[in-house]
């Protein structure tokens, strides 16, 4: 599933490419699921004539700013994308198998068509051609009349990148919830945007076993967990989700081979686990995410019950120094306009 880099690049190519252009034509497909609240034919309605004012993202979630409502929302589900006609497919972590000459591109639930306002009265006038796919149907594309403020947005969590809140805040909302500190990640009202490899990549660089209970975790760890989450989204962005260009040593690039007969391993040799915790596979690295386990027979993990070697203590503790390290592109705050 896109996560939040991955939608993020999506919504700053809509941003660079449909910002100050005008909606001459679209063509959509009928699809009951994708289309939420309004068929097809009156989302073509909706933005027929309009201009792009601005674009946004908040959590998974990305929209088109029109000069009159309503605005268009949406979200990627499990295998959404967007297309420009005559341009390079975004490889995700797998290259594409379609060709970028083929036009409309497969899957396609809409097209839109737009041009530069200069340009509406030349014949020659280069037109901009977008396209909306979604292979499994978990896309959804709304009409609302305020993106931030509407639903589905406004029941969102925080969003790492554009409303963190402080440390303080987010221990307390994190120590108030008993459930598995991977269950709380995922949970999009809570931190919007996480998804299931941000999360295990968080919890590993924080060396926090994901099925951890969240109102368990100690100052240190909590502290952990908030300048990871922050810095993994960050990075990412950096690079404009180009998985290639991630850190050679984060789990990401080894968090795949589940299937592999041969197991999974860390570059150092450390080997791989997958546990079901929170409704997801995780991918743990289990030699530095130890698990604390209760004295009691409830599910609640107290932190004075773990009694780790100091050899283990010293090998998780270098494991973020080793992570900053490398050669990452300088990571800036990320400061975005916020329209109602």
């Amino acid at each position: 599933m896109p996560e939040l880099p991955e939608v993020h690049r999506a919504e700053r190519a809509c941003n660079a490419k449909l910002v100050g252009k005008k909606i001459v034509h679209i063509e959509s497909q009928e699809d009951n699921l994708v289309f939420c609240d309004i068929t097809n034919k009156e989302f073509e309605k909706g933005l027929l004539n309009k201009i792009v004012v601005d674009t946004g993202r908040f959590g998974k979630y990305f929209y088109f700013l029109l000069n009159e409502g309503p605005h268009i929302v949406m979200h990627f589900g499990m295998a959404g994308d967007i297309r420009f006609k005559d341009q390079e497919i975004f490889q995700y972590r797998r290259p594409s198998k379609d060709d970028p000459k083929d036009w409309p591109p497969r899957f396609w639930k809409f097209t839109i068509t737009l041009v530069e306002l200069s340009n509406l009265s030349s014949q020659t006038s280069q037109n901009i051609v977008m396209a909306f796919t979604d292979k499994r149907r978990l896309a959804r594309i709304r009409l609302v009349n305020s993106p931030l403020q509407d639903l589905p947005i406004s029941k969102l969590g925080f969003d790492p990148l554009l409303n963190m809140p402080d440390g303080q805040t987010f221990k307390e909302k994190t120590l108030k919830r008993h459930c598995p500190i991977k269950a709380l990640l995922l949970d999009q009202s809570f931190s919007a945007g996480v998804g299931n490899w941000i999360a295990d990549e968080v919890l590993y660089q924080s060396r926090i076993h994901p099925a951890q209970y969240a109102n368990t975790l100690s100052d240190e760890q909590i502290t952990a967990l908030y300048e990871n989450l922050i810095f993994v989204c960050q990075a990412a962005v950096e690079v404009n989700a180009d998985a290639s260009l991630f850190p050679s040593s984060w789990l990401f690039h080894y968090r795949w081979g589940k299937g592999n007969k041969a197991g999974a391993f860390m570059p150092d040799g450390e080997k791989i686990l997958f546990e079901t915790v929170g409704g997801r596979t995780s991918a743990i690295v289990p030699s530095v995410q130890i698990l604390i386990q209760s004295a009691s027979k409830s599910d609640i993990y107290t932190t004075t019950d773990l009694n780790i070697k100091k050899s283990t203590r010293q090998k998780r503790s270098t494991i973020g120094e080793n992570l900053r390290s490398e050669n990452l592109p300088k990571v800036s705050s990320i400061k975005r306009r916020r329209k109602s």
